[in-house]
């Protein structure tokens, strides 16, 4: 009797007798090697290699994708083992490995699966005793994805040469000190209304200020912020007891201060706004009403900024395919709503580059480009279903921008040059080796690994 099943009813010579009563073992092929599926010892055990380890469902059970309801490994032919690689050092494709699939402990043995766990079993159960592994192609994976990322990381300026810059193009001059400035409270706290500075600074602790870049543009005129009742200052919605504090534009706040600050009188200023005052006019009429496309100067090329077409295009290289936002996901720093992207200058176009070179490519520079919104954030709007005029007084319109070169040597590419040249290992001393299988990336996510 096997788990209430007696073996004298199993049809001789089924799947099922062989499995049960004599004992034979499914068997799975991998890249041309069978495999035993041994549930007692959770893992598949090679046939005829007693050098090989095999490969423990233990080490590879972050690797069980749930969506193809199979394992997804990567594994090495020559070792006939899993190996698992940190991809966030890889910087091209590995050469000793594959990437596999092949199903999940039930499938591959209903049986073995039914009996460690106590369940009952029947003959309709057992379909098949030999599975094939499938070898996925490598654009079937993430790991042509984690590459891209590692060389764009390494085309970032290193720390000592990055200059924090403003985030965003505020006008704001020293604190009128020459009046007294008018308060505004924000669910009964008074705060000092400083448009030189475009803030509010609580008057019984001027220490705690909520400046303009913090805030989020309404639609039409004013802003919105999470506000905290305890600490006066922002918050997150997610803070229990949040509230959303919505002000009026700064024209409203201090009509009089800013008439002093943008030179215009008090009768003009009754008729404008905020948006009126902080945004180029004359950008945004050329932009939103006449058609004229923005620009962008890239080592002393200029490209038109089309976000119409996701795309900046040379304005007199027609043969250009120019520059597509789409190829540049993985350059793209929402820290700095930049990207930053190896440019060549001879076809005027983005071009990737391979971390194991062993010198600076000819024609080829680093450069670094706004975001698309700051671009071009009127046809960002279009996009978004919004009126031409929202969200600009922090980042404002510009009819031209430029580029910003960054040199091969304040790059940590540079460094990754010298060190494949052999300049950075000293005399004796051993490459890295793979990092511990718990510090890998692949240990650390959870679900599908590759």
């Amino acid at each position: 009797m096997e788990n209430g099943l007696p073996n004298t009813n199993i049809e001789p010579g089924s799947l099922l007798d062989l499995r049960l009563n004599k004992g034979i073992l499914p068997t799975l092929d991998i890249a041309g090697h069978t495999f035993y599926v041994d549930l007692r010892m959770n893992k598949l055990r090679p046939k005829d290699d007693f050098i090989s380890k095999g490969i423990d469902f233990t080490e590879i059970k972050d690797y069980y994708d749930r969506d193809r309801r199979a394992f997804v490994i990567p594994y090495n032919p020559t070792k006939r083992e899993f190996q698992q690689d940190d991809v966030s050092k890889m910087t091209e494709l590995p050469t000793d490995i594959i990437i596999v699939q092949f199903p999940n402990h039930y499938e591959l043995d209903i049986v073995g699966w039914n009996r460690k766990h106590g369940n009952s079993i029947t003959d309709q159960d057992v379909k098949q005793m030999h599975f094939e592994a499938r070898t996925l192609p490598w654009v079937d994976t993430n790991v042509i994805e984690h590459i891209k990322r590692n060389v764009a990381e390494q085309l970032q300026p290193k720390k000592e040469y990055i200059v924090s810059g403003p985030k965003n193009n505020l006008y704001k001059i020293p604190t009128d000190t020459q009046r007294v400035l008018p308060t505004y409270k924000v669910f009964g706290t008074e705060f000092i209304v400083d448009v030189n500075q475009l803030e509010l600074r609580q008057k019984a602790n001027p220490k705690n200020v909520i400046s303009l870049s913090d805030k989020e543009e309404k639609a039409v005129q004013g802003y919105r912020f999470w506000y905290s009742l305890n600490t006066k200052d922002l918050t997150t919605y997610a803070e229990p007891g949040a509230k959303l504090a919505e002000i009026p534009d700064f024209v409203k706040l201090d009509p009089t201060g800013m008439s002093k600050k943008h030179n215009i009188s008090e009768d003009i200023m009754a008729g404008m706004d905020d948006f009126k005052l902080m945004v180029d006019q004359d950008a945004f009429d050329k932009i939103a009403y006449k058609g004229i496309i923005p620009t962008i100067d890239i080592a002393g090329h200029t490209f038109h900024i089309d976000l119409f077409n996701d795309k900046l295009h040379p304005t007199d290289d027609i043969w250009s395919r120019g520059i597509i936002f789409s190829e540049l996901k993985h350059y793209y720093s929402h820290k700095d709503d930049t990207y930053t992207i190896p440019y060549n200058q001879r076809t005027h176009t983005f071009q990737e580059v391979s971390l194991n070179v062993k010198e600076i490519p000819k024609d080829l520079i680093v450069v670094q480009i706004p975001g698309k919104r700051t671009l071009d954030p009127i046809c960002q709007n279009k996009a978004d279903d919004l009126n031409s005029s929202d969200y600009l007084k922090k980042h404002g319109v510009q009819l031209k921008f430029d580029a910003k070169v960054i040199p091969w040597h304040q790059t940590r590419f540079a460094e990754t040059v010298k060190q494949n040249n052999g300049q950075e290992v000293k005399v004796g001393q051993k490459k890295s080796t793979s990092p511990k299988p718990e510090e890998s990336e692949f240990s650390k996510r959870k679900g599908r690994r590759m």
